[in-house]
């Protein structure tokens, strides 16, 4: 069970909520110290609306709402932030730069982030969907531990279910095709926006770059061809991307659950050649909110006649 505090200790422990850590969409994070010395983030609600109905569906899968005026949790605190402040490669001019990690400490990171959607979707009393998988929502300690984090668009299922109907909900560059084409999701579509984040481990580049014209600028559709042609080798780890892709598969009966990747990623299990499947779908929402940011609206003043567009607008709903 979680660690419960009143409200009056988490504002001694974080000296009455002097030093902000962070602001997100529904209240702001804190910087704690509890009188063991142990190091806390404290998430506040502030404010009223959409961020309540989102605080509450995260405390709902960590823990119980007590206090009806201070609605607060605390987490351990994460000294290395979120991964994609790690991850990513920064470029200078055409060429990419270095990596700001080092091989070992992102396939650690990849391994951890696993086991914690596969801790969610096998191990608890009812399947956490998390909903919303991408660097961000990964946090890392001071040895880079990886954590998941952020269940405020989580689902719940029962052990019976096998999948549920919901609005879209998640990233861009990270959501399995299902969400777009309004058909039903699973924990296969964490293990979708997994594959996702799997592929910018390994390359250290973002899945998709709207402003580049090269054929990496979707780099899924990339580390396809490259399979392909047998040259997976030459972008990095072929046994690491050999497991995204599988991941990223459109079908979602074809995807491996969480624990499968885990053996995969560990060796436990071989990691064979996985279906050519070229993620269409995904290109096409990508391509969605290229034209959106080259001018259109999400209001649908472009593209409006695209079947994808107007299904992506349609879920986009509330909760």
């Amino acid at each position: 069970m979680p660690m419960r505090f009143t409200y009056k200790e988490l504002q001694t422990a974080t000296n009455d909520f002097s030093v902000k850590l962070g602001q997100g969409g529904f209240g702001s994070v804190y910087q704690g110290v509890l009188p063991d010395g142990t190091r806390l983030a404290v998430k506040k609600l502030e404010g009223i609306g959409q961020g309540k109905k989102e605080f509450r569906a995260e405390v709902s899968i960590i823990g119980s709402i007590h206090h009806r005026s201070h609605r607060m949790l605390a987490y351990e605190f994460m000294a290395n932030g979120s991964l994609d402040k790690w991850i990513f490669r920064r470029r200078d001019k055409d060429q990419e730069g270095e990596f700001l990690l080092d091989w070992r400490t992102r396939f650690d990171i990849a391994v951890g982030t696993a086991k914690g959607l596969a801790y969610l979707h096998q191990d608890c009393d009812v399947k956490i969907i998390h909903c919303d998988i991408k660097p961000e929502n990964v946090l890392l300690d001071g040895n880079f531990l990886a954590k998941v984090s952020d269940f405020g668009l989580a689902k719940l299922m029962t052990r019976e279910q096998s999948h549920v109907f919901t609005t879209m909900r998640g990233t861009r560059g990270y959501l399995a095709p299902e969400w777009i084409t309004n058909y039903a999701i699973s924990e296969k579509s964490d293990v979708y926006s997994y594959g996702m984040l799997l592929l910018e481990i390994i390359s250290g580049r973002k899945n998709f770059v709207a402003s580049e014209t090269s054929e990496k600028s979707h780099f899924p559709s990339y580390a396809f061809k490259m399979m392909e042609e047998g040259k997976l080798g030459e972008i990095f780890d072929s046994k690491l991307n050999l497991v995204a892709l599988w991941c990223i598969q459109e079908d979602m009966h074809v995807r491996p659950s969480m624990t499968k990747v885990v053996q995969m990623l560990e060796g436990i299990c071989p990691v064979p050649k996985p279906p050519t499947s070229s993620p269409l779908t995904a290109r096409l929402y990508s391509g969605i909110f290229k034209s959106i940011s080259e001018g259109g609206t999400s209001s649908g003043q472009s593209d409006c006649n695209s079947d994808v567009y107007q299904s992506a607008v349609r879920l986009s709903g509330p909760r």
